[in-house]
């Protein structure tokens, strides 16, 4: 068969699934364990507004959320951005920003919160369920306090308090969102210059933004998901269920295909720090990015770490401290230095 009639094939078998699936099928379950069937479609609801200890909603992440600008007013730190006809209410969560001016501050974009099984099927992570505005603020503040600067965590589209719908991750509405969010803050807040930190997805937006801005000084990216298209054929390969039938690749979004954006007058400091047995985001995709940064005259520090966890992913804490201490001025060995000593206290 054609390659077209391959493409004609599965987009009726994803049709034929989709008209057959059930909704509420998953629901049942919603109570212990949100989930959503691979072809089940999101009901979003209004973005709720969660305060101090109060719980994200992982029904609203799974479903996705929508707001409008008079909504968006009563929601604590957020942005209202129109980007291609519709607008999203981004929230952020500041600690220790000056209201005359702020020569630089620290952003940290998070990863994921929803998962895919083997099967399509989609859930939200535990961790997720367990945080609220107050934890994060609490992470800001100990972040600030480390890097002796201001702080920020912008909450991507459709989690952590932002309207959206994190089904459509990975795609460039997302970069678009989160890089006018930055100018706004920029704006707001008078800053200078910034160094983002972000982990695993959270990395795409990092390495998305140093593809556009020429204010970021330094960039930190843990696990990153910073050649996406090289990952997503490495899972699509691996799920029972095609993954073409979920999503189409084609349309993210991928770092690596802008890289010669970054500006070079100065130089950012780049900062990429990978576990080589990571079983989320492949160790060669993110050695692929070091070396195409390379090639195009850039001189990332590669850092190689070992995660605690299970799958041997969860470096936010190594980037976040790589972060400060780039904040702080410290020399690419004193870095070094610093997140081995990190590592082992963490295994202890």
């Amino acid at each position: 068969m054609s390659g077209d009639g391959h493409t004609l094939s599965w987009h009726l078998v994803r049709w034929l699934l989709l008209a057959l699936s059930v909704q509420g099928a998953s629901q049942a379950a919603h109570a212990d364990a949100p989930r959503l069937g691979p072809f089940e479609l999101p009901q979003p609801q209004e973005l709720a507004v969660p305060t101090g200890d109060e719980h994200f909603s992982p029904f609203e992440a799974l479903n996705g959320s929508f707001s409008s600008p008079e909504h968006c007013a009563q929601v604590p730190n957020g942005l209202w951005i129109e980007h291609e006809g519709r607008g999203d209410c981004i929230r952020y969560y500041p600690h220790g920003l000056a209201e005359g001016g702020n020569r630089s501050v620290l952003i940290y974009f998070a990863g994921d919160v929803m998962l895919r099984n083997t099967r399509g099927v989609r859930f939200i992570t535990g961790s997720y369920i367990e945080r609220s505005p107050a934890s994060i603020a609490s992470d800001m503040a100990e972040w600030s306090t480390l890097a002796g600067r201001p702080t920020i965590y912008i909450a991507r589209p459709g989690i952590y308090g932002s309207s959206g719908d994190h089904n459509m991750r990975r795609h460039p509405r997302e970069i678009a969102l989160m890089n006018r969010a930055v100018d706004m803050i920029k704006e707001r807040y008078n800053v200078s210059s910034f160094i983002l930190s972000g982990h695993s997805a959270g990395a795409q937006i990092v390495a998305g933004l140093l593809n556009r801005r020429t204010d970021i000084s330094a960039a930190v990216m843990s696990s990153g998901l910073v050649s996406v298209k090289q990952v997503s054929r490495f899972w699509e390969r691996r799920r029972s269920l095609p993954g073409r039938l979920l999503y189409d690749s084609r349309n993210f979004y991928d770092p690596v295909d802008e890289i010669d954006r970054i500006a070079t007058d100065p130089k950012p400091q780049i900062y990429v720090i990978s576990d080589p047995e990571d079983r989320v985001v492949p160790f060669f995709s993110q050695l692929y990015y070091v070396r195409r940064l390379r090639s195009a005259g850039f001189d990332p520090q590669h850092v190689y770490a070992q995660a605690a966890d299970p799958r041997r992913h969860l470096l936010a804490l190594n980037g976040r401290l790589a972060a400060a201490l780039l904040a702080q001025g410290r020399s690419t060995n004193e870095i070094r230095r610093a997140l081995t000593d990190f590592e082992l206290d963490q295994r202890e």
